[in-house]
């Protein structure tokens, strides 16, 4: 059996110490909450629900949402639609997180620039309530 160390732990553990970045070494975590109050939204409609600053470091993000008809709803940016959250049934009441669906490649995330976070249906327009919060580190 082996022991390891993250990349992180090392640096803080190594002879000297080296500097990890402050939002992921006891970084504050931040919230951006939004609701949205959909009524027969378009399929391919983006809803923006936060905007990041440059250096964001996105740790998850959770949307609810009621039952909003025959669609998917995915999580991302206007460079990728789903780097936080891949296309999820949005046909029952329910909730999404990254921490459930999320791609890995999005969670720790760090936005070199200022970002719109989009939420983008498909399939189907929608209707009814979606609530999201999305949390962050930038320092």
């Amino acid at each position: 059996m082996a022991s390891v160390k993250g990349s992180n732990f090392t640096k803080r553990t190594a002879e000297p110490v080296e500097k990890v970045i402050a939002s992921q070494n006891h970084g504050r975590l931040r919230v951006q909450y939004d609701s949205y109050e959909a009524s027969s939204l378009g399929a391919g409609s983006d809803i923006s629900v936060a905007k990041l600053p440059a250096g964001a470091i996105v740790y998850d993000i959770i949307v609810y949402f009621d039952a909003l008809g025959s669609a998917t709803i995915s999580v991302g940016d206007s460079a990728d639609a789903d780097r936080y959250i891949a296309a999820t049934s949005v046909s029952s009441a329910g909730q999404m997180s990254m921490s459930q669906e999320g791609a890995i490649a999005g969670f720790g995330y760090e936005n070199t620039a200022e970002t719109d976070i989009l939420l983008t249906t498909a399939s189907a327009a929608i209707s009814g309530t979606v609530k999201s919060a999305v949390i962050y580190s930038i320092d």
